[in-house]
């Protein structure tokens, strides 16, 4: 993605974070050089878009999504845009299909995500208007090693989970999905 996002646009996809979001998000932390292209994979000519943020600045972007790409009365997303990159494209059953085990485990009750467009999307029918439990409308940011940022908005909530990629603190999605768990009983008690 970050290969054809910076020939399409002809610009540094960290510049365009720097100057298109961390700034008018006013992110506390955001610091230009810690981030990194990593090349992963010698058998691949496009890096990986490795990204440094704190949990603050993290849970700011789940904010700006969770409010529609508006931040303190401006719109910093096209009009639009949010919804559209986080309405489900592949639901959880073409990602995993029933049998096929193992994959990314996304197929257990709590961590039942499709895809919309590089947001992971709760994968559960949507009836504008009728509510069905908080993951109604959720997604989620997956990010290495296990941080995540997840929009809530049946909740009104942002979670965002951090990890030091520096040493490697490693957590599994079914291990976030745990954690998410215990957020939403402790936030809204029965409503799960």
């Amino acid at each position: 993605m970050g290969t054809a996002f910076e020939k399409l646009v002809g610009r540094n996809l960290y510049d365009v974070l720097e100057l298109d979001l961390a700034k008018p998000l006013g992110m506390q932390d955001f610091d230009r050089s810690r981030q990194k292209k990593v090349s992963t994979m010698p058998q691949s000519v496009h890096p990986e878009y490795a990204m440094s943020l704190s949990t603050r600045d993290m849970a700011r972007i789940g904010l700006l999504m969770l409010r529609g790409g508006q931040w303190k009365g401006q719109q910093i997303l096209p009009k639009g845009w949010s919804e559209r990159i986080t309405t489900l494209v592949t639901r959880d059953d073409q990602i995993r299909p029933l049998g096929a085990g193992g994959g990314l485990g996304l197929a257990t009750v709590a961590q039942r995500w499709g895809y919309g467009m590089m947001w992971w999307v709760w994968d559960a029918p949507s009836w504008p208007g009728i509510v069905t439990g908080p993951y109604q409308g959720a997604y989620s940011a997956f990010g290495s090693n296990g941080q995540f940022i997840t929009v809530l908005p049946a909740a009104d909530a942002v979670v965002v989970h951090k990890v030091d990629i520096d040493e490697r603190d490693d957590v599994s999605l079914a291990a976030y999905g745990v954690i998410l768990g215990m957020y939403l009983e402790s936030y809204c008690g029965e409503c799960k």
